[in-house]
Order: C-alpha cells, then sequence, then structure tokens
C-alpha cells in the first residue's frame, strides 16, 4: 500500500469513527483528541506484540493476545483471569481448518481488518459465530444482504431455503430480510417440495405468508381491482337463507363474477381497467406476475 493509499484510509477511517461516535453520543461534543488517538492505534495495530500463539494442525498462527480478547468474547473468557488458560503464550485449536481460521483472523484483528468475499464469507461465518465477533457477523450480514438483493429473483426456491437456515443459524438479520422478500415471491408449491423448508422457524415462515399476503394486496389495491363482498353480517344472527351447499353437477359451475373495475394507474405507472366482464383485466395479471417464481 502506498503512503497516498494509507493517508486516504487513514481519512476514511476518521470519518467512520466521528459518525460512529455521533450516534452513541449525540448529546455529547466529541473530543478530535479521542478520535485521533483512536485512529493512530488502529494504524499501529498492525504492529503490535505479538504476545500469543494460536496452533492449529501443526501450524502456529502469531496474534496479539489484546487484539484478540477486544474482538471476541469467547478468547476473553478463555484468556482471562480466572481462566486455566491464562499464562499460556499458546492455545491449540483442534478441529478448525487452518486456511479458514486464517481468512477468520484476517476479517477480525483490526491489523487487517479484510473484509469478507464469495470466496470466504461462507467459511468466516460460522467461526465469527462461534468466537461472537460481531463486527465480521456484521460484515458477512452486509455482503450477504446486498448479493441478495443483486441477484433478487434470481435465486431459487432451493438456494432461498438454505439462505434462510444460514440467516437464522448465524442470526443475520438484514440476511435474512432480503432472503424473506424473495422467498415470499416463490410458488408455493415449490418451497413446500423441499424437505428443508420444515426447517425454517415458524416464525420465520410465517413472514414469508405475511410478506407475500401484504405485497399481493397492495397490487389489488393500486390497480383499483377491489372486488368481492364488501357488507358484514353477524355470524351468529339468524341467516335469512338456508345454508347448505350447492353440488355441481355436470357442466354446472359457480356462478360468473362481473367485475367493474376502475381505470387507474398502479406503482409501476401501468394503466389498469377495462370492460366488465368475468376475467381480470391482463394488466393485473402482470402485476401479479411477480409472485409466481417458478425457479
Amino acid at each position: 500500500m502506498s503512503c497516498s493509499d494509507e493517508s486516504e484510509s487513514d481519512v476514511n477511517d476518521m470519518s467512520k469513527l466521528q459518525i460512529s461516535v455521533r450516534k452513541e453520543t449525540p448529546d455529547t461534543q466529541i473530543d478530535q483528541n479521542v478520535i485521533n488517538e483512536a485512529i493512530e492505534k488502529r494504524r499501529l495495530s498492525v504492529f503490535a506484540e505479538h504476545d500469543l500463539v494460536i496452533k492449529i494442525a501443526n501450524t502456529k498462527l502469531h496474534v496479539n493476545k489484546e487484539q484478540l480478547i477486544a474482538e471476541s468474547p469467547v478468547f476473553e473468557k478463555m484468556l482471562a483471569d480466572q481462566s486455566k488458560e491464562k499464562d499460556q503464550h499458546e492455545i491449540e485449536l483442534d478441529g478448525k481448518n487452518l486456511n479458514d481460521f486464517v481468512d477468520f483472523l484476517r476479517c477480525t484483528l483490526p491489523g487487517t481488518d479484510d473484509q469478507v468475499t464469495d470466496k470466504t464469507v461462507h467459511l468466516v461465518t460460522p467461526l465469527a459465530d462461534e468466537y461472537q465477533t460481531t463486527k465480521t457477523l456484521q460484515k458477512a450480514d452486509d455482503f450477504l444482504s446486498k448479493k441478495s438483493i443483486q441477484l433478487g429473483d434470481r435465486i431459487s426456491s432451493q438456494q432461498v431455503i438454505s439462505n434462510i437456515l444460514q440467516a437464522e443459524s448465524h442470526n443475520l438479520t438484514s440476511y435474512l430480510e432480503e432472503s424473506i422478500a424473495i422467498a415470499s415471491r416463490k410458488l408455493f408449491s415449490r418451497l413446500v417440495a423441499n424437505p428443508k423448508f420444515k426447517k425454517i422457524s415458524s416464525e420465520t415462515r410465517m413472514k414469508i405468508a405475511f410478506k407475500r399476503w401484504s405485497d399481493v394486496d397492495r397490487v389489488f389495491e393500486s390497480s383499483g381491482n377491489l372486488q368481492g363482498i364488501i357488507e358484514s353480517t353477524d355470524f351468529y344472527q339468524p341467516y335469512q337463507i338456508p345454508v347448505f351447499a350447492q353440488p355441481l353437477m355436470g357442466d354446472q359451475s359457480r356462478p360468473s363474477v362481473s367485475y367493474q373495475v376502475r381505470p387507474s394507474k398502479g406503482s409501476s405507472g401501468v394503466s389498469f381497467g377495462g370492460k366488465s366482464g368475468n376475467v381480470l383485466t391482463l394488466d393485473l395479471n402482470f402485476s401479479l406476475k411477480q409472485f409466481m417464481q417458478r425457479n
């Protein structure tokens, strides 16, 4: 990295830190010296003394204990005063993949502060969750939610179910919200055909249903195609007409309903309307097409 790049990075760091402090202390005057000190500490963090060794298999990773504790309450507990690891300068982690853990540390420790990528996000996220590194989890949540917005309905039913399960497992709230929106536009039959759909929490499944319900209502309201019974009656009061089912025989079918649709414009600017008949207008069908994702 050149000096000019580093200087530009410092300016960005200062801007981010100022915004962060304003959010946390809106009624308190910011001490510029405190901001400068925090930025300088971060700049020097890569050169901090390596006083702890993390051993994975036969490889030793040298890190700064203070930085590790600051980012992870799990490591803090492991290395705290009453921990059996207190006086140890080396800890061994069994069952960890070396490359995955290196990517995790690079995304977590301030000396490197890497961003997650398509290649690393699904490997780093479980480790960030395990060691409760909030900043790294936020990086993953931001990355995955933005990618979901970018791909949109091109994400298949099978993939969006996997995405929801991942978001639920690691509490990635923005990623979950975007995945719910995508799932709400899929055909119901496509979702429930996947055995993994049942693994989604009942709360999230309810949110998918409510999201679809709400959006479909919005389409009808914006199009002017609001037809149906508007009168209400007390269910427990005597009914004027005998209540019994009318069997359908032969070519007999339900009576057709006449729709009187007012010409109007939906949220997309498309004109809705047409003559009275027993078929909804083509424009409305087009508006509802977004809820028929078959992939």
